[in-house]
C-alpha cells in the first residue's frame, strides 16, 4: 500500500454528542455517514478531560506527566517529546495545519510546515482552506497530513438555533430545567453546523478521487462543556468519539467496544502507515481492532491524570470495564503540602475553584444549578460500579460492602502511577510564571465574594 494521506478532524469540547453515538436528538448526518463507511470505537478514552493535555497525549502517545504538557499551552507549558506531525515529517510527509490546535503557541514547533486559516478559525473558513488544499492535490504528490481543527463546538455559541428545548434529551444527572434545555439547544446547533462543514470536506475528498488513498479520522479532546462532563473524570468527560475511515482498505460499519486510550492513537497510525513506532512511548497499537485482522493485546484499564488548569489540583483516574476509581490529591491540605500555595485550588464562596473549566463555570447551566450543586468540596476518593451505575451517581468509596473492590482499584491506580513515573504522591509539579499569572487571573474572575 502506498503511504496514505492522513486527514484528521478535531473539534473542541464535543464529547460523544453525535447521532451515531446514541444521541438521536443531535443532527450529525455527515459524521453518521462516516461511521457507516468506517470503524467506530465506542470506548475510546482520553487521558485528561482538558484541552491541551488530551491532545498532547493523542499526538505523543504519552501521558501529560511524561510529555511535559501538564497544563494549558497558553499558560506556559510546552511539549517536550516529538509530536505526531514531527514524526511524519521525518518520514517524508508534507504536514499541514488548518485552523485550531491546542498543543503550542507556535504550531511550527510541533512539526507543521504549512499553516492555513490561522487568521480566521471559524469552522467554515477552516474547511474552505481544507477544500482548496484538497482540490490542488495530485495523485503523484508526496503523502500529506492535514490536521483540520475547529474552535467549535466550544462556548460561546451563536445565539440562534433551530432546535426546540422540549426536544432535547438531557442527561439524567442534570436537573430538567428550562434554562438548561435552552443552553443545550445552542450546543446542538453548533454541532449541526460543524457537521455540515465536515461533510463539505468529505465530499470534496470523494470528488477528487483522493478518498481511496486517504485515511480519515474524527475525534475530539474531551467531554461537552457542561457540569459533570468537561474537566471531570466521569465518562461524559473522558469518553470521546473515534471514527476512522479508509475506503476499500478498512471495514465498513464496524463497531469496536474494547477499552482504548487516546495514547494508543499515534502508534496505531504509524503502524498502519508501516512506520516504526518509537520504543519509549506509553501507548500501544490497536491496529488489529482497526483492520479486523490479527490478535489484539487487550487493555485491562485506561488511566489518566490532571494537574493544572486555572489551578493546581492533581487528580488521577483508572477505569476498567466494570469500575471507575478517581483519586483527588488537592482536597487534603496535607497531600498538597510542598506545592506552591499561589497555584492551589481554593474554596471561594460557594465554588471549589479547581481545574473546572472557566467556560463551564460561567455557563447558563452552571449558574442555574450552582446554589444546589456548587457548595461542597469533591471527595478524595470516588468509586463507581459502571454496570450498576453507568452515570456514576453513587460513590461506593465509603461503602463497606465495596472494600475489596476499592482496595483492588487503589492498587491498580498505584501500579499505573508507578509504571508511568507519576510525580504524586511523593512530589509536585511546580507552576511556571505564566501559569501563576494567567491562572491567578482566571481564579479571580471565578471567585464569589
Amino acid at each position: 500500500m502506498k503511504e496514505p494521506n492522513i486527514l484528521i478532524f478535531i473539534p473542541h469540547d464535543l464529547g460523544d454528542y453525535l447521532g451515531c453515538y446514541g444521541h438521536d436528538d443531535v443532527k450529525s448526518p455527515n459524521l453518521d455517514r462516516m461511521a457507516e463507511n468506517g470503524v467506530r470505537f465506542t470506548n475510546f478514552f482520553t487521558t485528561a478531560p482538558e484541552c491541551t493535555a488530551s491532545r498532547a497525549s493523542l499526538f505523543s502517545g504519552m501521558y501529560s506527566h511524561q510529555n511535559g504538557l501538564v497544563g494549558l499551552s497558553f499558560m506556559g507549558w510546552k511539549l517536550q517529546v516529538p509530536h505526531f506531525a514531527t514524526i511524519l515529517r521525518e518520514y517524508g510527509y508534507a504536514t499541514h495545519l488548518f485552523g485550531f490546535q491546542h498543543e503550542s503557541e507556535k504550531p511550527k514547533d510541533l512539526g507543521y510546515d504549512f499553516l492555513h486559516s490561522q487568521d480566521d478559525m471559524h469552522t467554515p473558513a477552516v474547511c474552505d482552506s481544507a477544500i482548496d488544499f484538497i482540490r490542488k492535490q495530485g495523485a503523484g504528490e508526496k503523502p500529506w497530513l492535514a490536521h483540520v481543527g475547529f474552535h467549535s463546538v466550544h462556548r460561546p455559541w451563536y445565539r440562534e438555533t433551530t432546535f426546540k428545548p422540549e426536544d432535547i434529551n438531557l442527561p439524567s444527572y442534570l436537573p430538567d430545567l428550562p434554562e438548561i434545555r435552552n443552553d443545550y439547544t445552542y450546543f446542538y446547533q453548533s454541532i449541526m453546523n460543524m457537521d455540515v462543514q465536515v461533510g463539505r470536506v468529505l465530499d470534496e475528498l470523494e470528488k477528487t478521487g483522493l478518498e481511496e488513498n486517504t485515511i480519515v479520522v474524527f475525534t475530539t479532546d474531551h467531554g461537552s462543556p457542561f457540569p459533570g462532563a468537561k474537566a471531570t473524570f466521569y465518562d461524559p468527560g473522558v469518553r470521546v468519539p473515534l471514527i476512522v475511515q479508509h475506503k476499500n482498505k478498512l471495514p465498513e460499519g464496524s463497531v469496536v467496544g474494547q477499552l482504548i486510550s487516546n495514547i494508543d492513537f499515534m502508534p496505531t497510525m504509524l503502524e498502519y502507515c508501516r512506520y516504526r513506532v518509537p520504543q519509549n512511548i506509553e501507548g500501544h497499537s490497536f491496529l488489529s481492532l482497526l483492520t479486523g485482522e490479527g490478535d489484539y493485546q487487550k487493555r485491562d484499564e485506561v488511566f489518566g491524570a490532571m494537574y493544572y488548569d486555572v489551578s493546581y489540583d492533581p487528580m488521577y483516574y483508572v477505569r476498567t470495564e466494570r469500575y471507575k476509581y478517581i483519586r483527588s490529591y488537592g482536597i487534603d491540605p496535607k497531600e498538597v503540602a510542598g506545592a506552591d500555595p499561589q497555584a492551589l485550588a481554593v474554596f471561594k464562596g460557594s465554588r471549589w475553584v479547581r481545574f473546572d473549566d472557566y467556560d463551564v463555570l460561567t455557563s447558563q447551566t452552571w449558574k442555574t444549578i450552582e446554589k444546589d450543586y456548587g457548595n461542597s468540596k469533591p471527595p478524595k476518593e470516588e468509586l463507581y460500579d459502571l454496570k450498576a451505575d453507568p452515570e456514576e451517581q453513587h460513590n461506593l468509596a465509603l461503602n463497606p460492602a465495596s472494600e475489596n473492590v476499592l482496595r483492588a482499584m487503589r492498587e491498580t491506580l498505584a501500579a499505573m502511577m508507578k509504571k508511568t513515573a507519576a510525580p504524586l504522591p511523593d512530589s509536585h509539579i511546580a507552576p511556571n510564571s505564566v501559569q501563576l499569572e494567567v491562572g491567578g487571573n482566571y481564579r479571580k474572575k471565578l471567585e464569589i465574594n
